[in-house]
């Protein structure tokens, strides 16, 4: 059964059978109206596994690179996906970190062991080349629709004093499962 045909049973079965007729067709209209809108069917997943998914891709990341610098603390952050401004089932994951405290050298190769390797895991390479800045930052875009996430890493400074390796890594929106909501998870 796909997401659409799981997405009605759910709604159907949460209003009962009184009203189904009306409401039902109400749930078929907004799922079919977001995944157009999308562009794709959503997974569903709870938004402590999106957490968990997120931070189990930035670890395997930060492996790869084999930088041991200082890394930046902050976990995964949800955010609400366009089509739900509402945010009653669809979340998107992000988590944003960096590497500082080494020599720019290692940062590069860093980000050259990531080119190298993640094409080898799934993972395609939309772009890689040079940011439109003074700086001409380096940056590549990842993207593996098998773990429905995308990946952008720069490396920003122009000294071994202020360089920076940023890795955001992005999650395309997910639905929460049935009964659930990513409310109060912003």
């Amino acid at each position: 059964m796909n997401a659409l045909a799981r997405f009605r049973v759910n709604c159907a079965a949460a209003i009962g059978v009184l009203g189904v007729v009306v409401l039902f067709s109400g749930c078929q209209a907004m799922a079919e109206q977001q995944e157009s809108e999308l562009g794709y069917t959503p997974s569903i997943k709870s938004v402590d596994q999106g957490r968990v998914d997120a931070k189990g891709i930035s670890s395997r990341l930060l492996d790869i690179t084999e930088l041991r610098g200082e890394t930046s603390e902050p976990g995964p952050g949800i955010s609400s996906c366009q089509v739900d401004p509402k945010k009653e089932r669809l979340f998107k994951v992000s988590h944003f970190w960096s590497v500082t405290g080494l020599a720019r050298e290692e940062l590069a190769e860093g980000m050259d062991r990531l080119r190298r390797t993640l094409p080898q895991e799934g993972w395609e390479i939309i772009s890689d080349g040079e940011m439109n800045n003074a700086n001409r930052t380096p940056e590549i875009l990842f993207e593996n629709t098998d773990v429905e996430h995308a990946v952008n890493v720069t490396l920003r400074g122009k000294t071994d004093e202020d360089s920076t390796l940023y890795v955001a890594v992005v999650s395309a929106c997910f639905s929460t499962p049935e009964g659930e909501s990513p409310k109060g998870s912003y």
